[in-house]
Protein backbone atom coordinates (compact mmCIF):
# COMPACT_ATOMS: atom_id res chain seq x y z
CA UNK A 1 0.00 0.00 0.00
CA UNK A 2 1.32 3.44 -0.84
CA UNK A 3 2.11 6.23 1.61
CA UNK A 4 -0.68 8.41 0.19
CA UNK A 5 -3.20 5.60 0.78
CA UNK A 6 -2.01 5.34 4.38
CA UNK A 7 -2.68 9.08 4.76
CA UNK A 8 -6.19 8.77 3.34
CA UNK A 9 -7.06 5.98 5.78
CA UNK A 10 -5.33 7.69 8.69
CA UNK A 11 -7.32 10.88 8.19
CA UNK A 12 -10.53 8.89 8.02
CA UNK A 13 -9.74 7.00 11.22
CA UNK A 14 -9.70 10.27 13.12
CA UNK A 15 -13.47 10.51 12.65
CA UNK A 16 -14.55 7.22 14.25
CA UNK A 17 -18.16 8.39 14.59
CA UNK A 18 -18.80 7.47 10.94
CA UNK A 19 -17.09 4.09 11.04
CA UNK A 20 -19.30 1.04 10.50
CA UNK A 21 -18.31 -2.48 11.60
CA UNK A 22 -16.20 -4.42 9.08
CA UNK A 23 -17.83 -6.59 6.47
CA UNK A 24 -17.26 -10.34 6.49
CA UNK A 25 -15.37 -10.11 3.19
CA UNK A 26 -13.16 -7.39 4.65
CA UNK A 27 -12.28 -9.57 7.63
CA UNK A 28 -11.56 -12.49 5.29
CA UNK A 29 -9.17 -10.33 3.26
CA UNK A 30 -7.41 -9.18 6.41
CA UNK A 31 -6.98 -12.75 7.60
CA UNK A 32 -5.68 -13.93 4.23
CA UNK A 33 -3.21 -11.06 3.92
CA UNK A 34 -1.94 -11.61 7.45
CA UNK A 35 -1.52 -15.33 6.75
CA UNK A 36 0.26 -14.63 3.45
CA UNK A 37 2.80 -12.36 5.13
CA UNK A 38 3.32 -14.97 7.87
CA UNK A 39 3.75 -17.66 5.17
CA UNK A 40 0.87 -19.78 6.42
CA UNK A 41 -2.44 -21.07 5.14
CA UNK A 42 -5.98 -20.41 6.39
CA UNK A 43 -8.64 -23.09 6.90
CA UNK A 44 -12.26 -22.88 8.01
CA UNK A 45 -11.29 -23.36 11.65
CA UNK A 46 -9.00 -20.31 11.48
CA UNK A 47 -11.74 -18.17 9.95
CA UNK A 48 -14.24 -19.33 12.58
CA UNK A 49 -11.81 -18.52 15.38
CA UNK A 50 -10.71 -15.18 13.85
CA UNK A 51 -14.02 -13.58 12.93
CA UNK A 52 -16.79 -16.13 13.30
CA UNK A 53 -16.96 -17.10 9.62
CA UNK A 54 -18.97 -20.33 9.52
CA UNK A 55 -18.95 -20.54 5.73
CA UNK A 56 -15.28 -20.00 4.83
CA UNK A 57 -15.50 -21.77 1.48
CA UNK A 58 -18.17 -19.25 0.41
CA UNK A 59 -15.93 -16.34 1.40
CA UNK A 60 -13.10 -17.81 -0.68
CA UNK A 61 -15.49 -18.36 -3.60
CA UNK A 62 -16.63 -14.73 -3.43
CA UNK A 63 -13.03 -13.53 -3.47
CA UNK A 64 -12.32 -15.81 -6.45
CA UNK A 65 -15.25 -14.19 -8.27
CA UNK A 66 -13.58 -10.83 -7.58
CA UNK A 67 -10.43 -12.06 -9.34
CA UNK A 68 -8.21 -13.30 -6.51
CA UNK A 69 -6.29 -16.54 -6.95
CA UNK A 70 -5.39 -19.03 -4.24
CA UNK A 71 -2.99 -21.83 -3.52
CA UNK A 72 -5.00 -24.65 -2.00
CA UNK A 73 -4.13 -27.85 -0.13
CA UNK A 74 -5.84 -30.51 1.98
CA UNK A 75 -5.91 -30.03 5.75
CA UNK A 76 -6.76 -33.22 7.68
CA UNK A 77 -8.24 -32.61 11.10
CA UNK A 78 -8.98 -35.00 13.96
CA UNK A 79 -11.78 -33.75 16.21
CA UNK A 80 -11.89 -34.29 19.97
CA UNK A 81 -13.73 -37.61 19.64
CA UNK A 82 -11.16 -39.06 17.26
CA UNK A 83 -13.13 -38.65 14.07
CA UNK A 84 -11.50 -37.25 10.98
CA UNK A 85 -12.51 -34.34 8.76
CA UNK A 86 -10.82 -32.92 5.69
CA UNK A 87 -10.67 -29.14 5.33
CA UNK A 88 -9.11 -27.07 2.59
CA UNK A 89 -6.29 -24.68 3.42
CA UNK A 90 -6.10 -21.48 1.37
CA UNK A 91 -3.34 -18.99 0.81
CA UNK A 92 -3.34 -16.01 -1.51
CA UNK A 93 -1.33 -16.63 -4.66
CA UNK A 94 1.60 -14.22 -4.86
CA UNK A 95 0.08 -12.52 -7.90
CA UNK A 96 -3.09 -11.66 -5.97
CA UNK A 97 -1.54 -10.01 -2.91
CA UNK A 98 -1.44 -6.46 -4.28
CA UNK A 99 -5.02 -6.71 -5.56
CA UNK A 100 -6.15 -8.05 -2.16
CA UNK A 101 -4.43 -5.14 -0.39
CA UNK A 102 -6.19 -2.63 -2.65
CA UNK A 103 -9.54 -4.38 -2.16
CA UNK A 104 -9.06 -4.30 1.61
CA UNK A 105 -8.18 -0.60 1.49
CA UNK A 106 -11.34 0.09 -0.55
CA UNK A 107 -13.55 -1.78 1.93
CA UNK A 108 -11.96 -0.06 4.93
CA UNK A 109 -12.19 3.36 3.33
CA UNK A 110 -15.82 2.77 2.33
CA UNK A 111 -16.75 2.16 5.96
CA UNK A 112 -15.30 5.58 6.71
CA UNK A 113 -17.12 7.39 3.94
CA UNK A 114 -14.15 7.67 1.56
CA UNK A 115 -14.98 7.11 -2.09
CA UNK A 116 -13.53 4.22 -4.05
CA UNK A 117 -12.11 6.71 -6.59
CA UNK A 118 -10.11 8.45 -3.85
CA UNK A 119 -8.70 5.11 -2.71
CA UNK A 120 -7.80 4.04 -6.25
CA UNK A 121 -6.14 7.41 -6.92
CA UNK A 122 -4.10 7.07 -3.72
CA UNK A 123 -3.05 3.52 -4.65
CA UNK A 124 -2.05 4.46 -8.20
Amino acid sequence: MTVSMDRVLSAAEQDDARVRPPLKIEMALGLLLEAYHEQRYVCALDALRDHGDTCWHSSVAELREKGLEFVQRDHPHVHRHGGRALYQDYRLAAGSVEKAEIMLAIYRAGRRGISRADVEDACA
